[in-house]
């Protein structure tokens, strides 16, 4: 029975320490954002949950700048050069994983649903217009500034 309970605590206590470790050895804990950031993302999911997930975005974005860390592995951007690198310079060079397949519609992807950038062809020729118009933008100025919130 002691052995039992020695090696339960040993092993939550591993669990704990691996946790901890990833969590501070993170390369995203330079880019600025709230402190719990870090650890959880709980108070995301609340502003999700209250329909307010736009106004805490814009929120975090005043307070700490064009790019923010809102949960462990998330982070938003806010600026004309991020959208520019996310939708105009062929991104990341990855393709999405197997994990996009859990939100497929009624079997068949959509945009958020799409794998391998080869897929997305289709795509591409309904939105030329918004992609060539987001990749002629010059300056950022308007993405966070045209953004209607009501009273504050």
């Amino acid at each position: 029975m002691n052995l039992t309970i020695s090696l339960l605590c040993l092993s939550a206590l591993f669990l704990l320490l691996a946790t901890l470790l990833r969590i501070l050895s993170s390369p995203l804990n330079r880019i600025p954002g709230p402190w719990y950031a870090r650890y959880t993302s709980l108070p995301l999911k609340w502003h999700e949950f209250h329909g307010q997930r736009t106004r805490f975005v814009h929120s975090l974005h005043r307070r700490y700048g064009t790019v923010v860390r809102i949960a462990p592995g998330e982070v938003v951007f806010a600026s004309a050069a991020a959208v520019k690198e996310i939708y105009c310079s062929g991104g990341s060079g990855y393709d999405k994983t197997e994990f996009y397949n859990l939100f497929k519609v009624y079997g068949r992807r959509t945009m958020f649903t799409t794998l391998g950038k080869e897929d997305v062809s289709f795509l591409s020729l309904a939105f030329q217009d918004l992609i060539r118009f987001v990749c002629s933008w010059e300056s950022g100025e308007h993405l966070t500034s045209n953004l209607i919130l009501g009273p504050e």
